[in-house]
């Protein structure tokens, strides 16, 4: 938890600092292969969806939900039983193997999670990268920051 409000924190002082240096605009339209990965890297499976595979996204994106979901779970597990084995003071307990099983379940989860981002961001990348020269995007997303009236405005348009 504490990691995630870090992240927070690091992200508004960044987007504060932008802010004073004038109008702030992330173009998410055009279609190249890091705005791709960026989509995976924020969701994983959204850039397989931008890039037309909208099977593959749903899969990946289910695959790191299970994963994240399957490591916090099996983590929680983990602190419960270790927490009985401390206040049941016996060394040899079964206690303790309960929790170092829901340990290593709770890590291979988290390797699944981070393996599955790091394929969704590359497989982005490298698919978009395949498809820049075939045809152009008919669709686009944008977010703009401007200072002087202190807005936030999103953009979603579709080339029909």
């Amino acid at each position: 938890m504490k990691k995630i409000i870090a992240f927070i924190f690091a992200f508004c002082l960044f987007a504060n600092s932008c802010a004073y240096a004038g109008t702030l605009e992330l173009d998410f339209s055009e279609e190249t292969p890091f705005n791709a990965s960026l989509r995976s890297a924020l969701l994983p499976g959204w850039g397989q969806m931008w890039n037309d595979q909208e099977t593959k996204g749903w899969i990946v994106l289910g695959i790191f939900a299970v994963s994240v979901a399957g490591a916090f779970y099996f983590n929680n597990q983990a602190q419960e039983y270790y927490d009985k084995y401390e206040n049941q003071g016996i060394i040899n307990g079964s206690y303790y193997d309960d929790y170092e099983r829901n340990y290593q379940a709770s890590q291979i989860f988290t390797f699944a999670a981070i393996g599955t981002w790091l394929y969704a961001v590359i497989d982005a990348y490298v698919v978009c990268k395949k498809q820049t020269s075939s045809y152009s995007r008919t669709s686009s997303f944008n977010f703009y920051y401007n200072q002087k009236d202190d807005s936030l405005s999103f953009n979603y348009s579709r080339r029909i």
